[in-house]
């Protein structure tokens, strides 16, 4: 199971970084979601850790972020939705 689930979150992330670099996309989705993962990952770590997860709590959100961009951007970069909408 937990191997089903790297594989998944593998494909995800290379999905998500095709999408980073489709002209297709709009750059607000980009920025918004880079924004966020920095927030995440970052230092000063505004969120917070959640007690007795400590960095589990962040892999968990960066993996809901990924999920996130991948489904919202690929309604952008689908050439059978652009099409379907003309």
């Amino acid at each position: 199971m937990k191997l089903m689930r790297f594989f998944v979150l593998r494909k995800q992330l290379a999905e998500a970084g095709r999408l980073l670099q489709s002209a297709r996309v709009p750059a607000g989705l980009k920025l918004g979601a880079l924004a966020l993962a920095v927030l995440i990952v970052s230092p000063l770590n505004v969120l917070g850790d959640i007690p007795l997860l400590g960095v589990v709590d962040d892999v968990a959100l960066m993996a809901l972020l990924l999920g996130w961009f991948v489904r919202s951007a690929s309604v952008h970069d689908d050439p059978l939705t652009i099409e379907a909408s003309n």
